[in-house]
């Protein structure tokens, strides 16, 4: 490779790597966003589908008095126990 494809090649990168950086804190910025608005949903009872944070609360009371529910499946969970055969 050429010094001058080398510098055209480091210069995209660059360019590129800006881009994302840009983009990732634009997105980072819409997602503040949509938690405060979701957030502000919440806290006005006349928004159907947005209960107030208390009632996650209680619910989450309910699945631990009722066996804990249905609950989040570890996809590592089967390596560790995997590794502890081996």
């Amino acid at each position: 490779m050429r010094d001058t494809e080398a510098r055209e090649l480091a210069d995209r990168l660059a360019e590129e790597a800006d881009d994302l950086e840009h983009r990732s804190e634009e997105l980072a910025n819409r997602t503040k966003d949509v938690a405060r608005e979701w957030a502000q949903k919440r806290s006005d009872p006349k928004v159907p589908g947005a209960p107030p944070d208390d009632d996650d609360d209680e619910r989450e009371d309910e699945d631990d008095d009722n066996g804990g529910g249905e609950g989040w499946d570890d996809p590592d969970e089967d390596e560790d126990e995997a590794e502890e055969y081996e």
